[in-house]
């Protein structure tokens, strides 16, 4: 804390929160390595409370690929589940994972990872992964910015892409998805942390039959 009103970066004779926000060049700078310039154009625009707001709201993409308001959205409950099966759409093993507070992307990155980990571990050598998360699939598909917010939780699905196996990653529609979805639900009802399951959970079961017989098909 400082005794005087200057800002201790700039010199600046009021640190007011707009100024600690978007004016101080440190800040500044700060947005122009995490925003498109038509974000930028909102700093000076429009005061502060209303530039957060209207972020909030901006579909407008970031330079790493993934919409403005999916990263400054308000955390909440998340949960990620998913359903490994064989080549004739057979139950291998699920599993619904607990993850407390965090954002809908975060929970998407998660389930992809334990899918594949899972996988993995009980020596799959050709994982077809398909996701109903369109932002997810397009960020494993593409080289990650170090800027990325979720760089760290990208780049481990990626080293379990990469592994010496066949892996391949595809967005479906949710509607496709929907035994990885219902145990996502499953999840959020369980303590925290991951639970694997070598047999289909009950409430799942009507689904899983939807997919065997080709209503819907989805891997993870």
């Amino acid at each position: 804390m400082t005794m005087t009103a200057n800002c201790d970066i700039c010199g600046a004779p009021m640190e007011n929160a707009a100024h600690i926000i978007r004016n101080c060049p440190m800040a500044i700078s700060v947005w122009q390595q995490s925003l498109m310039p038509m974000n930028l154009s909102l700093l000076q625009a429009v005061d502060p409370h209303t530039w957060i707001a209207k972020n909030l709201h901006n579909s407008t993409p970031l330079a790493y690929g993934v919409e403005w308001s999916t990263i400054k959205g308000e955390d909440g409950r998340i949960a990620a589940g998913g359903v490994l099966r064989d080549s004739s759409g057979q139950w291998i093993r699920g599993f619904a994972v607990n993850l407390g507070v965090g954002k809908v992307l975060e929970a998407e990155l998660w389930g992809i990872y334990v899918g594949l980990k899972l996988a993995w571990d009980i020596g799959c050598s050709a994982v077809v992964l398909e996701s109903d998360s369109a932002t997810a699939v397009h960020l494993l598909n593409k080289n990650v910015e170090d800027l990325h917010p979720l760089a760290t939780m990208l780049w481990g699905c990626k080293d379990y892409i990469n592994k010496n196996w066949d892996c391949s990653i595809h967005h479906v529609y949710r509607e496709c998805n929907m035994v990885a979805d219902q145990l996502a639900d499953l999840g959020s009802c369980l303590e925290l942390g991951l639970s694997i399951f070598q047999d289909p959970p009950d409430s799942i079961r009507s689904f899983l039959s939807d997919d065997i017989l080709g209503v819907c098909g989805a891997i993870v």
